[in-house]
């Protein structure tokens, strides 16, 4: 019976064994999102992040496809197991990720002031904030939540981020 399991990328490989598994006519899910490169204030690159680094979804039957013939697949490097069996992944949890992620569109615009944005790197990673220009001669600053008090945080020109929703009213 085909179902959906967790198999570990060897670094940076997510999208080569995909790849390879669609070609063995396995189906894969590698949920992607927008990541925006800011540099000296400019959007410098756009590109499409794993959501999951180094784990890509992938569902099978292991009595047509064995599950050696997954881990020997370029760009793999294990199927995630418990008990010395591969772990299986409920199609409501797979079903939530398609929902949500596969074609999210990628997004090459600045955000404005009050929109809501996520950060990918730094002393403040994974936190989220929000954007303020107080105009637009000044520099950018974040608004973080800290200790229930908001913090004025400047935006560095090697920041990273995604806008994770847009407006004041977000």
């Amino acid at each position: 019976m085909e179902n959906w399991y967790v198999a570990q990328t060897k670094f940076a490989q997510e999208k080569r064994a995909e790849q390879q598994l669609q070609s063995q006519g396995v189906t894969c899910l590698l949920p992607v999102f927008s990541e925006v490169r800011l540099r000296d204030g400019t959007v410098r690159a756009v590109t499409a992040q794993p959501l999951f680094p180094n784990y890509i979804f992938v569902r099978f039957d292991p009595e047509v496809v064995h599950t050696t013939a997954i881990k020997a697949t370029r760009g793999i490097s294990s199927l995630i197991s418990f008990g010395g069996l591969p772990s299986v992944v409920p199609d409501s949890v797979i079903a939530q990720l398609m929902q949500g992620w596969q074609g999210a569109p990628l997004t090459t615009e600045m955000p404005v002031d009050g929109d809501r944005v996520v950060i990918r790197d730094g002393a403040f990673e994974g936190l989220e904030a929000v954007w303020c220009e107080p105009d637009g001669m000044k520099r950018a600053v974040l608004l973080l939540t800290l200790m229930n008090r908001q913090v004025r945080v400047p935006v560095e020109s090697h920041l990273r981020f995604h806008i994770s929703a847009r407006g004041r009213a977000a």
